[in-house]
């Protein structure tokens, strides 16, 4: 494994933790707390030791700046001492479903910033004529599994919203209210954070494709900007885009699972000839830091 690939490695491992995080944003009897330390362990330690990220971020200038202030907040607001999102209690760890659209807030952005790095290294890769193709299939297998996560999460919050929406202007015999116009402004931001992902989406195969139209689709019927299919509901179509999510997560996470561990194996055992290689008074084959890989400064 070459230097380059040892960086892209290490990023997608962190892009890895990063979305994990929306695992608190489905509803769930439980959640691992041993799984809740290691997320929140790995979200702070690439920024507060000497790592390729680290690295990076260093160079980046103001916008590296960004990134690590948006890094910190998150660590601070999600999985800090203080939060009010998460808490591990000594029955496991508590969640705020209330709060989705804070986590939303952060993990959305940063997926987004590291996402960036990750081309930029590679793209240096290519000009390089270095060998990335196994990584570059890791990296596009967690792009592939991130997009379903995240619209899962986000429209199972929709969906949610939109029936309080309606239940609200019931109540109101179908008139405006504060209740309903705040439950308005929460549909608008998930909206805008659905948008969000897919304006930035890397895959293009007719699998995702599809589950995007699907969400598309459910978004304008709504915003009252498409009908609704001749003989179905809310209810049917709802159903039938979480099915169809369900299903896309379940096969990307399949791929991703069969591609990401040999990825994570192979740096390891990188890491280990290199310091045995060290241990010889050798120079390693991947020898450098994340500082001799020139990437393009991205916006935090």
């Amino acid at each position: 494994m070459n230097q380059i690939s040892e960086v892209v490695t290490t990023l997608i491992h962190y892009n890895v933790a990063v979305r994990d995080t929306l695992e608190y944003c489905l509803r769930k009897d439980s959640y691992d707390a041993r799984l809740f330390s290691e997320k929140k362990r790995s979200v702070i330690v690439e920024v507060d030791q000497h790592t390729p990220l680290k690295d990076i971020i260093d160079r980046s200038g103001e916008n590296g700046e960004k990134l690590e202030k948006l890094i910190r907040d998150f660590y601070a607001e999600v999985y800090g001492d203080e939060s009010t999102i998460l808490k591990l209690a000594d029955d496991g760890v508590r969640v705020d479903h209330n709060q989705h659209l804070a986590i939303y807030k952060y993990v959305l952005p940063i997926h987004e910033n590291i996402t960036n790095m990750i081309q930029g290294v590679l793209n240096d890769g290519h000009q390089k004529n270095l060998d990335v193709a196994d990584v570059e299939k890791c990296f596009m297998a967690e792009e592939a599994m991130y997009r379903g996560v995240a619209f899962m999460t986000l429209v199972s919050d929709l969906n949610k919203l939109f029936e309080e929406y309606n239940q609200a202007r019931r109540e109101a015999e179908g008139k405006e209210t504060p209740a309903s116009n705040f439950i308005g402004q929460d549909i608008s931001t998930v909206i805008q954070n659905i948008n969000f992902v897919r304006s930035n989406a890397k895959v293009t195969n007719q699998v995702y494709k599809n589950m995007e139209d699907k969400i598309v689709a459910l978004m304008e019927n709504m915003t009252g900007r498409r009908d609704l299919p001749a003989g179905k509901r809310f209810p049917d179509v709802t159903r039938e885009t979480a099915e169809t999510i369900s299903l896309y997560v379940r096969d990307a996470e399949a791929a991703f699972r069969a591609i990401y561990g040999p990825t994570i194996q192979a740096l390891l055992d990188q890491v280990k000839a290199d310091d045995e290689a060290r241990a010889r008074g050798e120079t390693p084959v991947a020898a450098g830091s994340a500082n001799d890989i020139p990437t393009e400064d991205k916006k935090a």
